[in-house]
């Protein structure tokens, strides 16, 4: 324990101090358990189409020529890069529609 140079009502004032910040504290505690984690709103559809493309294209189970299809177009997996980390991609034609517009 602590010993603090407190006279009598001093000591009083000081303890009542701590109890109230330990009260407040302890029921932060106890309502941030109770809301749980922070929210964050959903994320609208062109912000999951984009985390979408990008779990396809750094898939670790991509091999060469494998075709990747994104918000973005089509691409064909080329193999990692000179780096050894990096993917690299280049673009193709939709397959589907022989590089016309699709209708």
């Amino acid at each position: 324990m602590v010993w603090l140079p407190i006279r009598g009502g001093q000591q009083m004032r000081y303890l009542g101090s701590l109890a109230l910040i330990g009260s407040v504290l302890a029921a932060n505690v106890a309502y941030s358990a109770e809301t749980g984690r922070i929210k964050r709103p959903s994320p609208d559809a062109s912000e999951l189409e984009r985390v979408a493309s990008e779990t396809a294209m750094n898939d670790s189970l991509l091999q060469k020529g494998d075709i990747v299809v994104t918000h973005r177009g089509f691409f064909v997996f080329r193999g990692v890069g000179p780096d050894g980390y990096t993917y690299e991609f280049s673009t193709i034609p939709n397959p589907i529609t022989g590089g016309r517009a699709a209708r």
